[in-house]
């Protein structure tokens, strides 16, 4: 009899650990069709909100698309047809619509044609308010857009899809596997101004010679008004009975900027982008820096290549999309470099005695 295999070999049931990550299926294709709508305000409210992932995301554009775009006279002419919302040019057409695909893992545009259906416009599309509709058999027929009651047909939509898995019909929205690390850096930046606030402007408590409550009112809106105005206060004798400075705000010897360089560090890392590349890199090499450099490449290179087929095999345009000089190019030639030196240290070895 055949053993069923889930693809888990380790049982981990038994180690104690209170952290589990939930199961989860696909958004495959379902026998009555499937229609799914990105999340669009969400994750564009991370993008928007979130400095460090913002400038990852527009870091990645930039280096899919932030050189030029090579065509020949036929497909020049094509592309030079893309004009977007009226002021628009095809490369930054071309940039926004994967910059959206990886904000919420999915980028609409509409294929503006005229009667013979040449393509005359490239138009960018709100997704939070666009539908995929696919068949039970999981194939994308048409588009539905909030508002307008004719579905769009697959040959309408310029899709573009950020890492699509199996059989789904949409991508996967980049901040989605972060939420967790962005939620935690927002949590303690949040702490350490609030530490960092308790220390400039400690708590004070006052004791009163009273147990009026309609006094005690009034004397701590006086306070609180003179603390907020940065102002003196005149209190008539025998009011306080004694001030006890809180000086030091509890936990305030913790030193917390470690732990947002941190999830700052972890969070840059877990978005495959080299440290080097936002901008710092102290404890980086130059020689670990051009590896991590190399590595970082081949993830540009697919994403340029995507762009390429999906503009071929969608628009009908081929182009390509010139790359910046790579790091490995000079890593080849201190290589030949290296080697020639080599060689000429052994043009006449010296022989013993």
């Amino acid at each position: 009899m055949t053993t069923l295999r889930t693809g888990q070999t380790t049982d981990f049931s038994n180690q104690g650990t209170e952290y589990s990550v939930s199961f989860q299926s696909t958004d495959g294709a379902e026998i009555n069709g499937t229609a799914y709508t990105p999340n669009f305000k969400k994750w564009h409210g991370y993008y928007r909100k979130i400095a460090e992932g913002r400038a990852v995301i527009n870091k990645f554009a930039s280096w899919t698309f932030g050189r030029a775009i090579k065509a020949d006279a036929k497909n020049q002419a094509k592309l030079d047809k893309i004009k977007g919302f009226g002021k628009d040019t095809a490369r930054g057409v071309l940039k926004n619509q994967w910059k959206v695909a990886m904000i919420c893992g999915d980028s609409f545009a509409h294929e503006v044609r005229d009667s013979q259906g040449r393509l005359t416009n490239l138009k960018p599309l709100n997704p939070d308010k666009i539908a995929i509709i696919a068949n039970s058999e999981g194939i994308v027929v048409g588009y539905a857009q909030q508002g307008r009651e004719e579905l769009y047909g697959p040959e309408e939509i310029f899709h573009l899809s950020y890492e699509r898995t199996a059989d789904e019909i949409h991508g996967i929205p980049f901040f989605e596997s972060l939420e967790d690390m962005i939620l935690a850096r927002n949590e303690g930046l949040g702490d350490l101004r609030e530490l960092y606030h308790k220390n400039v402007f400690p708590t004070d408590i006052y004791e009163a010679e009273t147990d009026d409550t309609t006094k005690l009112t009034a004397i701590t809106a006086t306070l609180n008004n003179a603390f907020k105005k940065r102002e003196h206060i005149v209190i008539p004798a025998g009011v306080f009975k004694e001030i006890k400075k809180v000086s030091v705000a509890q936990y305030s010897t913790l030193d917390s900027l470690p732990y947002i360089r941190f999830l700052i560090r972890n969070f840059v890392t877990a978005c495959g982008m080299p440290e080097v590349v936002m901008g710092w890199g102290a404890e980086t090499t130059e020689a670990s820096s051009k590896i991590i450099i190399v590595a970082y490449e081949q993830e540009i290179w697919d994403m340029k290549l995507y762009n390429e087929e999906q503009a071929k095999e969608q628009l009908g345009i081929e182009f390509k999309i010139e790359s910046a000089p790579s790091i490995m190019d000079e890593l080849q030639k201190d290589n030949q470099k290296d080697k020639g030196q080599v060689k000429e240290l052994n043009v006449n070895p010296k022989k013993d005695g």
